[in-house]
């Protein structure tokens, strides 16, 4: 990499490129290989440079798991957009599942233990709009569908829901199901009937 490009960025420019670059990686990789070192390669800059941002590489993957919430929280929002009830709720989980699917390593790396520290209720966009996560969308859809609106959604059900989701989710991501086969719908449909009673 020519002294050029490791010259072209500036300090709260590096940080974002350090994000994306790891975001990349994770998608095309996981995350059992990655270091910081080879984050700073890839972008062109001295591998001490990476440290005025992130000290070590978990900070940055804490930092690709919060951009990745973005990622999902933001794709459940434009799938349900002018939706309610039942559809908005159907619309929600196929968003989930959606994301496994496309995103099978970012998902798998999301919902581990290293990455579920990044679940909040609310996310602010690159474009500073502030958007429900993707949980707390799951958990307004669910209310919508409940018989008594004015009765806060019970963890429970809500448990119900996104364990629902997720299962789906990871077994059509890992294989054991395909998307056309039609079982992530008919427990997606199930959940949702119970939900309703």
């Amino acid at each position: 990499m020519s002294g050029s490009k490791r010259g072209s960025y500036h300090h709260g420019d590096l940080r974002s490129a350090l994000i994306k670059t790891a975001l990349d990686h994770v998608r095309r990789n996981g995350v059992e290989k990655f270091s910081l070192r080879e984050v700073a390669r890839q972008i062109g800059v001295a591998p001490a440079a990476t440290y005025n941002h992130f000290p070590d590489k978990d900070e940055l993957l804490a930092a690709v798991a919060l951009e990745a919430q973005i990622v999902l929280a933001e794709r459940t929002l434009i799938a349900t957009s002018g939706l309610a009830g039942v559809e908005r709720l159907e619309a929600v989980g196929h968003a989930y599942i959606g994301f496994a699917c496309d995103e099978p390593l970012l998902f798998r790396f999301l919902f581990s233990r290293r990455g579920a520290s990044s679940l909040r209720e609310s996310y602010e966009t690159a474009d500073g709009e502030v958007i429900p996560g993707s949980y707390e969308q799951l958990r307004m859809a669910v209310a919508e569908v409940r018989p008594d609106k004015q009765v806060p959604v019970d963890n429970d059900m809500l448990a119900l829901a996104w364990s629902v989701a997720h299962g789906a989710a990871s077994l059509i991501s890992d294989g054991m199901w395909r998307t056309d086969d039609g079982q992530a719908d008919a427990a997606l449909r199930l959940a949702l009937k119970l939900m309703q009673n």
